[in-house]
């Protein structure tokens, strides 16, 4: 089994509603297990048009490859409506793997580290929720430590407006 964070977004609809269906949605995915939860933050849109995103990261233990887990991640946004139109549009649903594992991976259609996650706080913020001392395969730093170089200025373009805790998501993997 391998450790895999996902970023978690939504800035269209019912927000929290599309990431309650996202965690159904992926709890109920074979291959998928240990199941731990961010808080949800809302932030400010960076480079995306529409209102407020809700974020989180999640994380679980797979025993699908990157590919079939990408394939599994990009069928749930799209029964939560997601439409790819043209880049940087709002969207019901966004889901991307942070990491698989300490894999680097670069394929068509997919980049693991994500290639920017090191410079958007949205992502570093919720991931220190769940494991601050999480070190980054390439950058070799943890993600504290990354986001703390973000925090002083030192790192990256990504900083949003505001970033507060908002509607906190069940940590325990037990669903009913």
């Amino acid at each position: 089994m391998t450790k895999v964070f996902i970023g978690v977004g939504s800035n269209l609809g019912s927000r929290a509603g599309y990431l309650e269906f996202a965690k159904k949605e992926l709890l109920s995915v074979a291959g998928l297990e240990d199941f731990r939860y961010s808080q949800v933050y809302e932030t400010e849109p960076l480079a995306v048009e529409g209102g407020s995103f809700l974020n989180a990261v999640w994380s679980f233990e797979t025993s699908l490859s990157p590919r079939d887990l990408l394939e599994k991640i990009q069928k749930i946004e799209i029964n939560a409506n997601r439409q790819r139109n043209k880049p940087n549009e709002a969207r019901t649903l966004d889901l991307d793997i942070l990491f698989y594992g300490d894999q680097v991976i670069r394929e068509p259609g997919m980049t693991v580290p994500h290639p920017r996650l090191h410079e958007r706080a949205f992502v570093l913020v919720p991931f220190c929720d769940l494991e601050p001392g999480w070190e980054h395969p390439e950058l070799k730093r943890t993600m504290k430590e990354i986001l703390k170089g973000l925090n002083s200025g030192k790192r990256g373009t990504g900083y949003v407006k505001q970033i507060r805790s908002a509607l906190p998501v069940d940590r325990s993997t037990k669903e009913k």
